[in-house]
């Protein structure tokens, strides 16, 4: 998965929440990752998603 669409699908999972963006989200937001893609690399969704949520 490219860098572009995990940005797209973290800032969906951020907007479909109706929470604002905060770094405690950060835990869920891996989660919902691990169930959703499984082969997707944690680390690289875990980099993307610190950034975006600072």
């Amino acid at each position: 998965m490219s860098d572009i669409l995990i940005k797209n699908e973290i800032n969906k999972l951020v907007k479909e929440s109706g929470f604002s963006k905060n770094p405690k989200m950060l835990c869920s937001i891996m989660r919902v990752f691990k169930m959703r893609y499984s082969n997707v690399d944690d680390v690289k969704v875990y980099t993307i998603a610190n950034e975006l949520l600072r």
